[in-house]
């Protein structure tokens, strides 16, 4: 756990340069490059991951570290940091070929993060507690995500990915990609459900179906 918070923590503060370096080449404002470091989905959830992480080490028995320990917001992590592997992996990572410290800042959040966390999730966080009403709370966070952008896309005309910019594809093909990967998301989502529950012990099974 002390190895991917410090991890994820180095990554995202070292993407801050590199983001407000490029922004600022392409002719943006330090505000500007500010908005476009938190409009990728990448980051957002490194950030999301970095919380959990710090509040379960540091202030476990604090109002937030209790919420962000709790199995179903640090399953929900686990989601979405798995999401985030995903998506890049299969759709993203043959568009551009980072170097030095882009490439490493890359692979730590793209790869090192969502290994190491998974891993986490798998082995220490108990899986009691979630339900099959947690998949649709879940997608409330990726949804608003999407209402973002779309929003900052249709004012500044940036798109922080290539399958959700509406001005190359239109809002057709941008919605139909983003429900694609929203039932994708679902999809994994009841099976993590579906494999917690078959994992915990009857007794505690039948506790939270009821």
């Amino acid at each position: 756990m002390v190895a991917t918070a410090l991890a994820v923590w180095f990554a995202l503060l070292l993407q801050v340069p590199l983001t407000m370096r490029t922004s600022i080449s392409n002719g943006m404002t330090v505000i500007g490059a500010i908005l476009t470091y938190f409009s990728f989905f990448t980051l957002l959830t490194n950030l999301i991951v970095a919380l959990v992480l710090t509040f379960s080490l540091l202030t476990p028995k604090s109002g937030w570290g209790r919420f962000f320990s709790s199995p179903v917001v640090a399953t929900g992590t686990a989601l979405y940091i798995a999401t985030v592997g995903l998506v890049y992996s299969f759709l993203l990572r043959q568009l551009w070929n980072p170097e030095g410290l882009d490439k490493l800042a890359d692979i730590i959040l793209h790869d090192v993060v969502p290994v190491m966390y998974v891993a986490f999730w798998i082995f220490f966080v108990p899986k009691s507690g979630l339900s099959w009403r947690n998949p649709a709370s879940w997608a409330i966070y990726p949804l608003v995500y999407l209402v973002r952008i779309l929003i900052r896309g249709a004012i500044s005309g940036r798109y922080p990915y290539p399958f959700v910019n509406v001005d190359q594809l239109g809002y057709p093909h941008v919605l139909r990609n983003s429900g694609v990967l929203l039932a994708i998301f679902l999809m994994i989502g009841f099976a993590v459900v579906a494999v917690a529950k078959w994992k915990l012990p009857k007794t505690v099974r039948a506790k939270d179906e009821g």
